[in-house]
């Protein structure tokens, strides 16, 4: 059976990818990519809780796939794109990182690229979990 609490954290991953697809046809590149990372987070803490009971403190896309890659049915070129969403975390919040606006240095296809990688991982993290949550 698995844990409630790991559904609501798909749940909101797939929320979250709703929102990515939005801001993305809104042309809201730095918006898209944060929900994404976010969609990305998300459905990787979800597989952490049905499968040790807990989810890490952490926005690291690659420390949250360690425990959990062997269950996830992907490609590990698609793995290493999620890895970078990691960045866009940070990017798409503290605008001085990037010493602008977020949505200045972004393309469109990054974005698109992000939200393609983040709807596999939400699709192979709700098929591990064996059930589909709407």
């Amino acid at each position: 059976m698995i844990r409630e609490e790991a559904l609501w954290w798909i749940r909101v991953a797939k929320k979250d990818l709703e929102r990515a697809r939005y801001s993305l046809e809104k042309s809201d590149k730095a918006a898209s990519l944060f929900w994404s990372q976010q969609a990305v987070e998300k459905a990787l803490k979800a597989l952490h809780i049905a499968l040790t009971g807990d989810a890490p403190k952490t926005h690291n896309i690659r420390r949250l796939c360690e425990a959990v890659r062997q269950f996830l049915d992907l490609d590990e070129s698609v793995l290493e794109k999620a890895y970078e969403l990691t960045q866009y975390y940070f990017i798409t919040r503290y605008p001085d990182l990037v010493e602008g606006l977020p949505d200045e240095i972004i393309s469109y296809n990054t974005a698109k690229e992000g939200l393609l990688v983040a709807e596999r991982i939400v699709e192979a993290a709700e098929k591990t979990l064996g059930k589909t949550v709407e």
